[in-house]
């Protein structure tokens, strides 16, 4: 009996042809019960309503020469010069709406999320989830309220309050994007599903031509579940002013997407961490002055078409400082990065091509022995709504060799969709440098990266397919710093996912 019992183990359900086979039959019973708008049915009992919804994701990914031939280290100390492993999740959600246009109405959102990884785990230099992890957590549970129409002449939800563990974003997610660092034993590293921060308090003011966030956050942290790599238990507290125009009516005032322009201002305050923490390496950066608790960053930034008759013509900037002068052990932390970049539509074109080019700099620190850290600390910096090069540079890079600290990065890109809003194929050729040459290194040539991606939006109604190639060549600099064989790196990766 105990052999039988081993033998159908509950983790035989989360082998990849398993959970293929799980998702299949998830998308037709979820097909068959959404309505016409691709949303579950919302249940109503009395003013009551609760909506469930549920989003899931699987990929594949293969992956040659990692760190350019140095290679992949697993937990258990076994190297591997490539690697193929498999992720998956699932996100179940609720959510709650009471209340009306009179009153405002209170919301509520709880959702929890399953991920697993198997095969050979992720290729990093030092791999997390080499060891198969899966991992079931709550993900969401806030509550909020939103004003309606019950402010007299103020706009529909011109005031929205939320407290609880939620995603938020500021602007493109150039500082605040995830609040999770993904991989480990939370597992699914790169698809990372986990964005939440803890213990949240946010203050939305959705007028126009001005709105403004006032915010505080704390980093979703388990070192136990990340092997005590995890980001320090991180609480902050900021503001975030935007003026700016709507593309479409109103929107703006509660959509990122649909400003036509913005000018932007944040500033954030780290009034807590519990550990230093630099990306600076050497006695001084990373044990004397790098310290989170007391950062404060602040931000300038804009973006959109600003010319008036040419909306083809987009141009996006940011531009950051980072301080703290009551760093450990007297030290203090001196930071900056920026960036500019112009992208044009051709939207006359057929299949609307649209190219782009961008320059960003994160500062790097040149002494690592004094009591001034100068590199750049990324935050929760993550992909925004501009799509996955910003900010998760490279499919390559981004994820297996580096961090946006030390960087200097001239990204070109271009996309086009052969049939509108289902079929979008993209090219990028990232040429990235250090900042500061690291120990070892001559040149500041980092690594050159070209990646070809599409994105399919399938006739099932919610299921997205994403393929990628990618190839990434060592710099002399990496070379030189990290005694790298100087081989290619090969990637090649498929995405699913599913949202109802």
């Amino acid at each position: 009996m105990m052999t039988i019992l081993r033998t159908y183990s509950p983790r035989i359900l989360l082998r990849p042809w398993v959970l293929a086979i799980l998702g299949l039959a998830c998308l037709a019973i979820g097909d068959a019960l959404a309505d016409s708008d691709s949303r579950l049915q919302t249940l109503s009992v009395g003013p009551l309503e609760v909506t469930p919804s549920l989003e899931a994701g699987a990929a594949t990914y293969s992956l040659r020469n990692a760190m350019f031939g140095n290679g992949s280290t697993s937990r258990t100390s076994e190297r591997r010069g490539g690697r193929t492993w498999y992720e998956g999740y699932v996100k179940p959600g609720l959510d709650l709406d009471l209340g009306n246009l009179e009153t405002g109405k209170l919301y509520a959102r709880i959702s929890a999320i399953g991920a697993a990884t198997r095969g050979d785990g992720d290729a990093q230099a030092n791999s997390t989830t080499s060891t198969q992890p899966e991992h079931t957590g709550l993900e969401e549970a806030f509550i909020g309220w939103r004003s309606q129409n019950a402010l007299g002449d103020w706009p529909q939800d011109a005031v929205d309050v939320s407290i609880g563990n939620q995603g938020f974003m500021v602007g493109d997610g150039f500082l605040i994007a995830k609040g999770t660092l993904p991989g480990g034993e939370r597992a699914a590293y790169v698809l990372g599903p986990r964005n939440s921060f803890e213990k949240t308090a946010i203050l939305r003011l959705n007028t126009e031509p001005v709105r403004a966030d006032f915010f505080h956050l704390e980093g979703t942290v388990n070192q136990k579940l990340m092997f005590a790599g995890d980001n320090p238990d991180t609480k902050l507290y900021g503001a975030n002013v935007e003026w700016f125009q709507s593309a479409n009516q109103d929107e703006g005032r509660t959509s990122y997407d649909q400003r036509k322009w913005y000018i932007g201002a944040t500033g954030i305050k780290v009034y807590d961490a519990d550990r230093n923490f630099s990306f600076a390496g050497g006695q001084g950066g990373a044990g004397a002055s790098a310290n989170r608790d007391g950062l404060e960053v602040m931000s300038l930034r804009f973006g959109g078409a600003f010319i008036p008759g040419l909306d083809d013509l987009a141009f996006y900037g940011e531009a950051a400082r980072e301080h703290n002068g009551n760093g450990a052990n007297g030290g203090t932390v001196r930071a900056d990065a920026w960036y500019l970049q112009p992208q044009y539509s051709f939207s006359a074109l057929p299949w609307a091509p649209m190219a782009t080019v961008r320059y960003a700099h994160f500062s790097g620190d040149a002494n690592t022995n004094d009591r001034t850290d100068r590199s750049w600390d990324p935050l929760f910096s993550d992909a925004g709504p501009r799509g996955g090069t910003t900010w998760t540079q490279g499919l390559i890079y981004s994820q297996y060799v580096g961090a946006n600290t030390n960087l200097n990065s001239i990204y070109a890109g271009a996309e086009a969709s052969p049939i509108a809003d289902e079929l979008k194929l993209g090219v990028a050729y990232y040429h990235m440098d250090f900042d500061q040459l690291p120990a070892g290194a001559r040149s500041h040539h980092l690594m050159d990266e070209l990646d070809l991606y599409a994105e399919w939006e399938t006739p099932l109604d919610g299921l997205t397919v994403a393929p990628g190639l990618a190839a990434g060549w060592a710099g002399d600099g990496q070379v030189q710093a990290t005694g790298a064989p100087d081989r290619t790196i090969w990637l090649g990766q498929i995405v699913l996912q599913y949202k109802l």
